[in-house]
């Protein structure tokens, strides 16, 4: 048992690390001229329009975390699966994240600025990378030839500018969401809650009973207002940060959809 245990970590460290050594640098350009750092990573094997997928990180992090087997979101399993499933795959920073931070970008305090009353910083960071999302799913579509699948997952606050980007992009055939927290109605265009009744897509969302950032009610909420026909929740016990196990409830969604 141990060795098998062994050889499966082997193999998974194996994965993650030519997932990074695979990703390529993507050239997009915001509405507003900004360089968006975007990578591309393509699937295993040889189709000609392959499905593809746009991966979104949470706040304060990077796109780097879609390479890697660590916490919160081992996204590098999740990016391994993907591809080996065909997927080409789109990973991107946020505004103030990632490449794209400064020594006075500080996410996590826009967000704390926004909950005390001051919100036009964070619904600026949150709208903007919304519409670099967009940009970024507009530059992947332009060959013309439409994907047997466009999804779109995020992880935290990247579930948020996923549900924002689904609710305007049609274009989207596939939604996951982890943990997305809630956003107070009062943020606009950067609260999913005043968009739901525009997300059509297939869609996935998991919840965490424990979670400090969205109650049972508000997840309750956000699901209900979605007019989808596939929809579906399932809710771990545990807080923000989902059990790894989480992956194997996607890995199981998106083969049955």
């Amino acid at each position: 048992m141990m060795r098998s245990l062994f050889l499966g970590l082997m193999f998974l460290v194996t994965s993650v690390a030519h997932a990074a050594s695979s990703a390529v640098p993507l050239e997009v350009r915001a509405e507003d001229g900004e360089r968006i750092p975007a990578w591309v990573l393509d699937p295993e094997g040889k189709g000609t329009n392959p499905p593809v997928a746009v991966l979104l990180h949470g706040l304060t992090r990077s796109k780097d975390d879609w390479l890697s087997d660590s916490e919160p979101t081992f996204g590098g399993a999740l990016t391994e699966h993907l591809r080996s499933a065909g997927y080409r795959v789109y990973l991107m920073d946020a505004r103030r994240h990632g490449a794209r931070a400064t020594p006075d970008a500080r996410p996590g305090a826009l967000a704390k600025r926004a909950h005390a009353g001051e919100p036009g910083p964070y619904q600026a960071m949150i709208v903007d990378t919304v519409r670099d999302a967009q940009a970024l799913l507009t530059k992947v579509l332009a060959n013309g030839k439409k994907p047997p699948r466009v999804l779109v997952a995020g992880y935290s606050m990247g579930a948020q500018v996923a549900l924002l980007l689904a609710s305007r992009e049609p274009r989207i055939t596939h939604l996951v969401t982890m943990v997305p927290p809630h956003v107070d109605p009062a943020l606009g265009d950067a609260a999913p809650v005043n968009r739901m009744g525009q997300v059509h897509q297939a869609w996935l969302l998991l919840t965490a009973n424990r979670d400090p950032f969205s109650t049972e009610e508000d997840t309750q909420k956000l699901f209900k207002a979605a007019p989808s026909k596939r929809k579906t929740r399932r809710a771990f016990d545990s807080g923000h940060a989902l059990p790894r196990e989480y992956l194997d409830e996607v890995r199981r969604w998106l083969g049955e959809t």
